[in-house]
């Protein structure tokens, strides 16, 4: 599977170069969290951070970058998290995983994401040097989303014939529109559990969520 090639950002060895790196990372997301991409400067990260200005300049060449890396940052954890787990499980599971996944990060981070959405959409030159990167991201989710859906059905896992690709833009047509209600209802929209029950019924029948083998496997 091409699950576990997708990361956000470069793995590196772990030095007091690297650890300084992730006080700036801290202290620049908190930062623009609170006061926006604008009103932060370089000097207040460096402040916050309680390292030179200079520092960060060597680790990062514009606060546009230090940008892309806060949101590098924010994002990790649950790209590689998914793609430790995905080794021991079938298809069904990877994908309601996915879903998992996806909806957890939104909900334990809305606002960081509200905070990440705003910026782009009012800031061209600010989205214009996010835009790739955002890209890149939501294309490896769509092409493992098509990748899992395809494998699944062709053992007999899951139930709709809907073209892979079909039906990953409609799971992340769904997907994006629970994105959207998490930032405006907050407590009061769907929990991810219930969206992954609806997505393993929609995708694999009644039983659906279930982690028991699925089908006939393909001869």
């Amino acid at each position: 599977m091409g699950v576990s090639q997708i990361r956000v950002g470069v793995t590196e060895t772990r030095t007091a170069s690297q650890d300084s790196r992730d006080e700036i990372l801290k202290a620049a997301m908190r930062l623009f969290a609170s006061r926006g991409f604008h009103e932060t400067s370089m000097s207040e990260v460096a402040r916050e951070a309680r390292v030179s200005k200079a520092l960060i300049f060597w680790h990062f060449k514009t606060k546009e970058e230090l940008f892309v890396a806060v949101l590098n940052r924010l994002l990790e954890p649950y790209f590689i998290d998914f793609a430790e787990e995905a080794a021991a499980m079938d298809e069904r599971d990877q994908i309601l995983k996915l879903v998992e996944s996806y909806l957890s990060f939104v909900r334990d981070n809305a606002s960081s994401v509200r905070f990440f959405l705003a910026q782009m959409l009012h800031d061209q030159k600010l989205s214009e040097s996010l835009n790739d990167q955002v890209l890149q991201l939501y294309g490896g989710y769509r092409a493992m989303l098509i990748e899992l859906i395809a494998a699944a059905q062709q053992k007999h896992i899951c139930t709709r014939q809907t073209s892979p690709e079909l039906a990953a833009a409609f799971l992340l047509s769904a997907l994006n529109g629970l994105l959207v209600e998490y930032l405006f209802m907050g407590e009061n929209a769907i929990d991810p559990e219930g969206a992954v029950a609806m997505v393993g019924e929609w995708l694999f029948g009644p039983s659906g969520t279930s982690s028991s083998e699925g089908g006939t496997p393909s001869s």
